[in-house]
């Protein structure tokens, strides 16, 4: 059974089991839940059917599985040819405190033989309800002797209608450019950002009704996300190690992801390729990378 969290105006669950993913994340109006997020499947069996999940110890692909760091190269043995997004969001967790506002989970590497990642790391992540505002905050910590690279991040997938099944979700968000892929790997950068097409242009609120799989640059840690018909918006606050943000949005699905994430795709590689303003934090021993973001859930007139 997921966890669950309640308060007169939101209901959080989660599977500690399934990387302690978001199995539900919904609003009560009017007598009833209306889910903000796409609704897990009971039981959740995999993360990638979960309403969020969680990005540890890096974020997104690295090329191939493979990366290189202060003169060594290693390669992960995951099961995924590119190594999307970390090693924890299958694994279990463990339930560190759970109270009427929220609940704290914690992973240790060291507790699987099959972990990918060529560095111990523990990481925990606090999930919190106050009021309309829902807040998690993530930790990794090297656990290890030596250096490592690290990241995280968050992978929520919001619904695209709350009410009817064609209404026209709006985004904005600010940053100042997007990662160059390759067509045959789009989501893999081949360069430093770039400007912006006009179709990735969401500084002014606008629908969100173009095709993305995007990982954006000099983002300011703000977005709105607006459903016109239901008459409700989330806005979104990230903090200050969360200055990039992947935009996921796939033909005819009634989902998309609006994801803070500390660093670029395939950031450990670019780098070691000297690329400045990757995002990608290198922790000594004991050291640790902590970052949240927030959902504040409106009305609007």
């Amino acid at each position: 059974m997921p966890l669950e969290v309640v308060n007169d105006r939101l209901r959080l669950q989660v599977a500690p089991d399934v990387g302690a993913s978001i199995v539900d994340l919904s609003l009560e109006r009017g007598g009833s839940l209306t889910p903000l997020l796409r609704r897990a499947p009971e039981p959740l069996l995999r993360s990638s059917d979960a309403a969020s999940f969680l990005l540890v110890p890096y974020s997104n692909r690295l090329r191939d599985g493979r990366f290189r760091f202060e003169g060594r190269s290693y390669e992960l043995h995951h099961p995924k040819k590119d190594a999307i997004h970390g090693d924890v969001r299958d694994r279990s967790w463990q339930v560190t405190h759970c109270c009427d506002h929220g609940c704290t989970l914690s992973f240790d590497s060291r507790a699987f033989r099959d972990v990918h990642f060529p560095f111990p790391f523990l990481a925990e992540v606090a999930y919190r309800l106050e009021n309309g505002v829902f807040s998690n905050t993530l930790r990794v910590v090297n656990a290890g002797p030596t250096r490592m690279p690290a990241g995280l991040g968050f992978h929520p997938y919001f619904n695209r209608a709350l009410g009817g099944a064609h209404e026209e979700v709006e985004l904005e968000l600010a940053v100042r450019g997007v990662y160059p892929g390759s067509p045959e790997l789009p989501a893999l950068p081949i360069g430093p950002p770039v400007a912006l097409k006009p179709e990735q242009d969401f500084s002014k609120l606008r629908p969100l009704d173009v095709v993305l799989d995007d990982c954006f640059a000099g983002w300011d840690g703000h977005a709105e996300i607006r459903w016109p018909e239901s008459r409700v918006r989330l806005v979104m606050e990230a903090s200050a190690h969360l200055r990039h943000v992947i935009v996921y949005s796939p033909e005819g699905e009634p989902f998309f992801a609006v994801e803070p994430v500390s660093h670029a795709n395939d950031g450990f590689n670019l780098l070691a390729a000297g690329q400045s303003g990757t995002g990608v934090v290198v922790l000594a021993a004991g050291e640790s990378l902590e970052a949240s973001f927030s959902l504040r859930v409106e009305d609007f007139d």
